[in-house]
């Protein structure tokens, strides 16, 4: 083999075969020491010599052994196998690689090296056909999996490196699964003249192996997942601390593969993930970070760091390996009338990111000169990837037909793709994202598109003509309220119970053993301390609860202010010292006696989504088919229920008294023993119907309020409502963050504006502008409500407040009706709130706003990231140049020449000649890229592909001639970038977007000078279900249309934006007898054209 190259294949899947290893003895003495560091898996490496062979793992290169470089490698220099999964992994993994040597060498083979590759003339001994070949393969496993069984029978231990530290057998069976965690087989490197084919058994590659058995604490253990791999020392690297490296971009890559994490590429050498993920293609000799959909299907990142997306609004992310159990490093949501699945994350490539990412490595080569990185756009990197699809994997797919690519992007390596400031990608013609702030470890982005028919399964449920919620396993057993004035209690926890049940929230309960406590909430509505935060007087009322009156809106407030739900037989319960769930929302079903059949639509979109409906009706008897709408008399009195399902198809004569006037009816689920369950007619309606969420008990910590009355309230419609509140529960050991805001709203389809100001000043001290005075804004986060209630909205960032500072948490409210309203509670003590009608803040005398603070306590994260104050519109920016620096040094290593070869090149100890490195003036904004990478191993595949070490250092420049040597075949090859082919997503960029030459265009309206042809709208067809559909005048050139639609004629507020590649465009969940204006424009790159005429409609 010719020395410089660490070759790289597949493994080709080979026959099964049935070895049965010895099991010897754990030899360990007093000596032993079970770690070096603390580390939760083991990586076992054996260094491996063929029998022709001498020892190698003293040998010396850049004065530093064989061991020592490898060490350093895997363990122990800056850039590191175990620190680059432990900082993927945050901190979840934390590998620890160990050695078995034989008498303090390599252990060594039966066969010679020639024995497994491909026969020719210099090589007689080698396999002659794939039979043979096959059977060396399974040779070779069996060979050095036989040298260890023999080293540990001899006595050997495992050490680290250098053989002065040993370790009991059991740590490389960390999970205590009976399994090996990894074994890592490193050949000697060789000059000889021998023929390595595609599918050699001499290819780095991983595998399964069970042959190595080992006797560990009267245990026995036995390898599983194995790498093999042939290193070259020809080049080498340094670190900051003078650490000597190989290129780690194999071991990590192969590791990965250990792991569970699949190949991004495919046969033919072809990538759509590229340089956004280390299982694609390396950065070399150090690789990239690894992508957010991976790290997900690890379990390294959870719900609380990649949440989903299933609405309209604007996002806000951490860099990707920003660490903190509540961290947002990620979104995703599924794309509608597709199989695909959109994941975004923000990736830094510059000096604010991770050390893995940042193109400014600390990294030399062994003469001392500093390595310089690749071209890499930090931003927004959006993916799609196949549904249901656990672990990304592109091999055996082809172009257009990804499991896994990375969207936008000029370039095949990806270098481009992420999403600068003001671009923006078209995610469908549905749908697009675009990024509106950046900082070091910060970024954030709108996104815009039709969410209609994401949850699915709420819409195939909601559609049924027949439902049972008991089907579900998601209804618990009736409970009787007895001689009580308590069911609206009762139909309150009942819905509570199949929320939690439905939502999967907490897996160690079920329909028979969920069973919370209707008469603790009933007495917790009427008697009530101040709240543990100390912000409420309690509200203690000398009644008897249990003959009370009362609906299920004061359970909701009670919800809301976490007196309630509790498990357990104590009415007293003290729910914040045990409680049971955290509550997150009250979703109000509006009564809309106009629209019955909205009505019904309404209410089985909530039970679908939330699993139960609270109810109230006039009850006057007991019968299995009830239609109280035709009761008449002074027995009816008000009853509370729960709606679990319903049947579209119930004769409507079924129904008594008096039949019902449509068929059809609610499946009921009542508060006593003795009518468990019956069928209310579709003729009755209530105004008191809610459907409530919860979170797991852990989620939030505290609740910070004010309005802990049960009084009833006012509506406000001011623009903005404010409290402001005091920290009080970080320590030396914990800090606290604001994860969510609950508010009470009023009205329909309305946005809410969430911000959150910390540093306030101190309440008291007579400033004008309370909630925002001498603080700064922390964070925005926007969401969209259909219905009214108690609302929960999860921040997208979590804010860290600091014990004793003062915050606010405003809320703005808007909707197309200029209904929107903040409701207000009776003052209960505090006077913490404020009002904003446009004209200032002033304080709220009788009242407080129904605004509560959800916070959690977390472990201090160590090097925290700087928290930078966000505004909506920064007045300053940096913007990304597209100018190309004039010289720029990569690390790269030679691309196979061909795909897949299925014949192999013989190779020969004649050295590899470096490429010179020059200096070469680029222009601006290069049209080609040189991106000649380290190939990734990948896991045995039928076909394979080729990856060899660095044989050349080169500069990136337009039209570039490369020489370079492979396989000993030299090749003059004139590298340019290829067109990245993608099915989804087209970059826009906004006004004020650099040129070229680094100067901005001057845009009038967004409208380039050279501005596009103005289209015309051509037709506006009303259709049914609140539908218009548009038709336009098509653009020569245009790819992309935007379409604004509002009630607004001049397009200043309620302005909704849509994007499509098509002439014709269908408006949908238009409001009914509202009028529109809208209007469309054409798009070719960042050339925008003029607006065209506005047309008007009226929904019908």
């Amino acid at each position: 083999m010719k020395k410089g190259f660490s070759i790289i294949m597949v493994f080709v899947t080979v026959m099964t075969m049935l070895f049965s290893g010895a099991t010897f003895a754990d030899d360990t003495n007093e000596n032993t020491e079970n770690k070096t560091k603390e580390s939760n898996f083991t990586n076992l490496i054996v260094f491996a010599r063929f029998s022709d062979e001498d020892e190698f793992i003293d040998n010396s290169y850049n004065g530093e052994s064989v061991r020592k470089i490898t060490d350093n490698t895997y363990n122990s220099a800056y850039f590191n196998v175990s620190d680059y999964y432990e900082i993927a992994s945050r901190g979840s993994l934390k590998i620890n690689s160990v050695y078995l040597f034989n008498k303090g060498g390599s252990v060594q083979l039966s066969h010679t090296r020639g024995y497994y590759a491909e026969y020719s003339e210099e090589n007689p001994e080698g396999y002659r056909d794939n039979g043979e070949r096959a059977e060396r393969m399974y040779e070779l496993k069996t060979d050095w999996s036989e040298s260890i069984n023999r080293a540990i029978s001899a006595g050997n231990v495992i050490t680290n490196y250098d053989g002065t530290k040993k370790y009991n057998f059991s740590e490389l069976d960390k999970n205590n699964d009976g399994v090996i965690d990894a074994i890592t087989i490193i050949y000697k490197n060789t000059t000889q003249s021998i023929s390595v084919g595609w599918s050699s058994p001499l290819w780095n590659y991983k595998d399964y192996a069970d042959y190595v058995k080992i006797n560990a604490d009267g245990k026995t253990i036995t390898s599983k997942n194995y790498v093999q791999v042939t290193n070259s020392y020809n080049y080498l690297y340094k670190d900051n601390r003078e650490n000597v490296t190989l290129p780690m971009s194999v071991a990590t890559h192969e590791m990965g593969h250990i792991l569970g994490f699949k190949d991004l590429y495919n046969s033919s050498n072809s990538s759509p993930v590229y340089y956004m993920s280390a299982m694609a293609k390396h950065m070399s000799p150090v690789p990239q970070f690894i992508s957010v959909k991976e790290r997900e299907a690890k379990g390294w990142l959870t719900s609380d760091n990649v949440k989903t997306i299933y609405q309209n609004g604007q996002y806000t992310l951490k860099e990707a390996s920003t660490r903190g159990d509540s961290q947002i490093v990620g979104y995703k949501l599924n794309l509608k009338g597709t199989n695909k699945t959109l994941y975004l994350e923000y990736r830094n490539f510059g000096t604010g990111g991770n050390k893995y990412d940042c193109q400014s490595k600390e990294l030399y080569k062994t003469d001392g000169t500093k390595l310089k990185g690749l071209i890499i756009g930090s931003g927004l990197v959006c993916y799609l990837v196949d549904k249901d699809t656990k672990f990304p994997n592109n091999m055996g797919c082809v172009a257009g037909k990804w499991n896994y690519e990375t969207l936008g992007g000029t370039y095949a390596t990806k270098s481009d793709a992420p999403l600068k400031l003001n671009q923006s990608l078209e995610i469908t013609d549905d749908m697009y994202v675009e990024v509106t702030n950046i900082t070091d470890n910060q970024l954030t982005f709108k996104i815009e598109g039709d969410f209609e028919e994401q949850q699915t399964e709420i819409k195939e449920i909601s559609d049924r003509e027949k439902y049972d919620g008991r089907d579900d396993g998601i209804v618990t057993p009736v409970k009787d309220q007895g001689d009580t004035n308590l069911c609206w209690a009762y139909s309150s926890i009942a819905a509570a119970e199949s929320s939690i049940l439905k939502s999967g929230i907490d897996p160690t309960v079920t329909k028979d053993t969920l069973s919370l406590n209707p008469m603790a909430a009933a007495y917790r509505v009427f008697k009530r301390e101040s709240d543990p935060l100390g912000n409420t007087d309690g509200d203690w009322q000398s009644v008897n609860y249990l003959t009370q009156s009362g609906d299920p809106l004061k359970i909701a407030k009670l919800y809301s202010m976490w007196w309630a739900p509790v498990s357990g037989n104590v009415v007293t319960t003290n729910p914040y010292e045990n409680p049971s769930y955290r509550f997150e929302n009250a979703i109000y079903i509006p009564e809309n006696k106009s629209n019955p059949e909205e009505y019904i639509r309404s209410i089985k979109k909530a039970i679908a989504k939330y699993g139960a409906v609270t109810f109230q009706y006039n009850n006057a008897r007991e019968t299995l088919y009830y239609n109280p709408k035709n009761e008449q008399g002074s027995t009816i009195s008000p009853h509370a229920c729960t709606i679990i399902g319903w049947d579209d198809n119930i004769p409507s004569d079924k129904f008594v008294p008096n039949g019902a006037t449509q068929k059809g009816g609610w499946l009921v689920k009542n508060s006593y023993k003795s009518l468990e369950y019956f069928w209310l007619s579709y003729d009755n309606t209530s105004s008191c119907s809610y459907a409530f969420s919860f979170a797991p008990k852990d989620k939030y910590d505290f609740n910070y309020y004010y309005d802990g009355s049960m009084d009833d309230f006012p509506l406000r419609k001011d623009k903005s409502v404010a409290n402001v509140f005091k920290a009080k529960k970080s320590d030396d050991l914990k800090d606290e963050y604001i994860k969510a805001v609950n508010v009470a709203i009023g009205g329909e389809n309305v946005t809410a504006k969430v911000e959150i100001y910390k540093n306030v000043d101190y309440p008291y001290g007579g400033q004008d502008n309370v909630p925002v005075s001498g603080g700064y804004l922390a964070n925005t986060t926007t969401a969209y409500f259909e219905n009214s209630g108690y609302v929960t909205i999860e921040l997208n960032q979590p804010v860290k407040i600091e014990k004793d500072q003062w915050f606010s948490a405003i809320v703005s409210v808007s909707n197309e009706n200029g209904n929107a309203k903040i409701m207000t509670s009776y003052k209960n003590g505090r006077e913490m709130s404020y009002i904003n009608n446009g004209s200032g803040w002033t304080q709220l005398k009788n009242y407080v706003g129904r605004i509560k603070v959800y916070t959690k306590l977390e472990n201090k994260v160590e090097n925290p990231t700087i928290e930078v104050p966000t505004t909506e519109a920064p007045t300053t920016t940096e913007v990304p140049t597209t100018e190309a620096p004039t010289t720029t040094e990569v690390t790269t290593t030679s691309e196979p020449t061909t795909e897949a070869p299925s014949t192999s090149v013989t190779t020969t100890p004649k050295p590899t000649t470096e490429v010179t490195t020059t200096s070469v003036t680029t222009t601006p904004k290069p049209t080609t890229e040189v991106t000649t990478t380290l190939e990734p191993t990948t896991e045995k595949q039928t076909e394979t592909t080729v990856t060899v070490e660095p044989t050349a250092e080169i500069l990136t420049t337009e039209n570039t001639t490369l020489e370079t040597t492979v396989e000993n075949q030299t090749t003059d090859e004139t590298t340019s970038e290829k067109e990245s082919t993608t099915t989804f997503g087209q970059v826009v960029t906004k006004e004020n977007e650099p040129t070229t030459n680094g100067k901005t265009t001057t845009r009038v309206d967004g409208v380039n000078k050279k501005s596009l042809k103005q289209t015309k709208i051509l037709k506006v067809k009303k259709l049914k279900n609140r539908k218009v559909r548009i038709t336009f005048k098509k653009i020569s050139k245009a790819k992309i249309y935007r379409i604004q639609y509002s009630t607004d004629r001049k397009f200043k507020k309620n302005v909704r934006t849509k994007r499509t590649g098509k002439t014709t465009y269908l408006l949908r969940k238009l409001r009914v007898r509202k009028r529109y204006y809208v209007r469309v424009r054409a798009i070719v790159g960042k050339d925008k054209g003029k607006w065209s005429s506005v047309k008007s409609f009226k929904v019908r």
